[in-house]
């Protein structure tokens, strides 16, 4: 079975695919040219094959505006790779790593699907108990818990007597299922976690589950009704079948990928160093001068991790994580999270190895997606460097800034005295000292829990008003000096008591000029990339065969 992978850019003005023009000798439009740039031509039939690639991605209809549109794309290409200047982007470091992770990804997402998805079966009984449970339709109730212990206890409390409302009021911080008792309302096949929604499928109407492991932790269920379609066809099944048979591989996928990684990689074998972790974090997160002041100099010999047949130090390590991409990189904050990076690196290898072996590569398919893959990549730099080159006079940047000065404002800012304890009991009995005259400062030193804020009498100093989570709007509708509380939060207790507000106000222009240029960048890409295409546009000689474009016919693919 052929395969296309396909990869559209998302910007509307350039689309870049490699090879769509070549350079004649006598250049002139006939059937094979659909238009000349200077002294490139590009061809009919690549143009053809672009524009019939776009109608399958985008699920558009055939019609002049797209032709012309996709035209001008491939012009736009051209004068882009061949009247400017992109040494910047192709010497870029960070151009090169995005280019081998791109291509890295493309190689695997071809292993994926010719490895593992294309081997996914369904059978005639599958998608006969589908298309009954998408006639089905099941209203229940739930508890939450994000442990296997936690899901144990609550339903040993619902065998002892308890209800799922007055659980439901512990568990869920959402205010709907807090107080709705964890009722769902009705759901069919589809629309819940697989594994919920299997063993909801299985039960009576009334019964309660034990925990069930899902993605998101553990749940409990309560089936409440179940309402069946009264009459169902084989025609009606036929009908669905096919598209009952998609639905279900796509939702085998995942645990298709977990048993093929099974197959390939012992994800028990993986050792950690956690010194070498520490060491290697600290580096990751270019905290060298911090580490140098160390007693322990940072060992770039020492083991970080070592699985069957590999064994990384630090420094190799280091050099593995810097081939990630920027914006992948800097998500590796914490020792679990490099843990995770270096396991994928690793993981990654192997099955590189396995897509290299079987030279998927040099498919043609695979060799089409990768070319379109690097030119939409070399957009994604050029728009940037488009951007950042455009220059915006003051006069535009200060109309804009006066149109848009909500957008400028200096966010809301509060200061509050806080007391968090473990319980309501004292909570309760520090509010009463606190009535009874007692000073706030003093009782925070003695009892809030929270170290930093203790120290100073309870103040946490003036913080944006968001940082104050779902206490925000309480704590800014109060008045300056009034006692808030007891309030929970999360598993604590807290006493509150609002020393002073800052509110909004819009900041000078000239203090933030540059954030109203970035933002009037981001507003206005579109016209500022559409003005640097026609300055080189203005540079060239460019000829279109409209009459062309306006007559070919498609194939008709049904």
């Amino acid at each position: 079975m052929k395969r296309r992978i396909f990869q559209i850019s998302g910007i509307a003005v350039l689309v870049v695919f490699t090879g769509l023009f070549s350079c004649k000798k006598e250049l002139k439009l006939d059937d094979q040219t659909v238009a000349i740039v200077g002294q490139y031509a590009i061809p009919f039939e690549k143009y053809k094959n672009r524009y019939q690639e776009y109608l399958d991605v985008t699920y558009q209809k055939d019609n002049l505006f797209l032709r012309l549109g996709v035209l001008r794309n491939m012009i736009n290409e051209v004068l882009l790779k061949r009247y400017d200047d992109n040494s910047a982007i192709l010497e870029n470091e960070e151009f090169k790593k995005d280019w081998q992770w791109v291509k890295d990804e493309l190689l695997l997402a071809y292993l994926k699907e010719d490895d593992i998805y294309s081997k996914i079966k369904i059978s005639d009984r599958e998608a006969r108990q589908a298309f009954l449970r998408l006639n089905e339709r099941i209203a229940a109730r739930h508890l939450y818990a994000p442990t296997e212990e936690e899901a144990n206890r609550l339903y040993n409390l619902l065998m002892h007597g308890a209800s799922f409302d007055s659980l439901a009021r512990e568990v869920f911080t959402d205010s709907t299922l807090r107080n709705n008792g964890g009722y769902l309302g009705y759901f069919t096949w589809g629309d819940m976690d697989p594994a919920f929604e299997d063993m909801a499928y299985q039960m009576k109407v009334g019964e309660i589950s034990k925990p069930i492991k899902t993605a998101q932790g553990y749940s409990i269920i309560k089936v409440e009704d179940r309402k069946r379609v009264p009459i169902l066809t084989e025609n009606e099944y036929l009908k669905k079948k096919g598209q009952i048979i998609r639905f279900l591989k796509v939702s085998k996928r995942k645990q298709a990928e977990k048993d093929y990684l099974k197959k390939v990689v012992d994800l028990n074998a993986f050792e950690f160093n956690e010194s070498g972790v520490k060491d290697l974090l600290k580096m990751v997160q270019n905290r060298t001068e911090q580490a140098g002041k160390e007693k322990q100099p940072i060992n770039f010999n020492q083991m970080v991790v070592r699985y069957p047949g590999l064994e990384w130090n630090v420094q190799k390590a280091l050099d593995e994580i810097k081939q990630i991409p920027a914006y992948h990189r800097q998500r590796i904050d914490s020792p679990e999270k490099l843990k995770a990076a270096i396991k994928g690196l690793i993981i990654k290898q192997k099955l590189l190895a396995i897509a290299h072996s079987k030279g998927y590569e040099d498919l043609p398919e695979v060799k089409h997606a990768m070319d379109n893959a690097r030119n939409n990549l070399y957009l994604k730099y050029k728009r940037k460097e488009v951007l950042a080159a455009s220059s915006v006079p003051d006069s535009a940047l200060k109309t804009y800034y006066r149109k848009n000065i909500w957008k400028f404002k200096n966010p809301q800012k509060i200061n509050v005295r806080e007391i968090l304890v473990a319980d309501l009991s004292s909570a309760l009995n520090v509010k009463k000292q606190l009535l009874d005259g007692a000073n706030f400062a003093e009782l925070a030193r003695r009892y809030s829990l929270r170290d930093w804020t203790a120290r100073n009498g309870g103040l946490t100093g003036y913080a944006e008003l968001n940082r104050f989570g779902n206490l925000k709007g309480k704590l800014w509708q109060a008045p300056v000096g009034k006692l808030i509380g007891p309030l929970k939060i999360e598993n604590v207790y807290g006493l509150f008591r609002v020393e002073g507000k800052i509110d909004a106000q819009p900041a000078p222009f000239e203090q933030i000029k540059d954030q109203v240029l970035q933002e009037y960048k981001g507003e206005n890409q579109t016209e500022l990339l559409r003005a640097y295409l026609q300055e080189l546009r203005n540079k060239v000689k460019i000829q279109r065969n409209l009459p062309l474009v306006k007559s070919f016919v498609l194939e008709n693919k049904e």
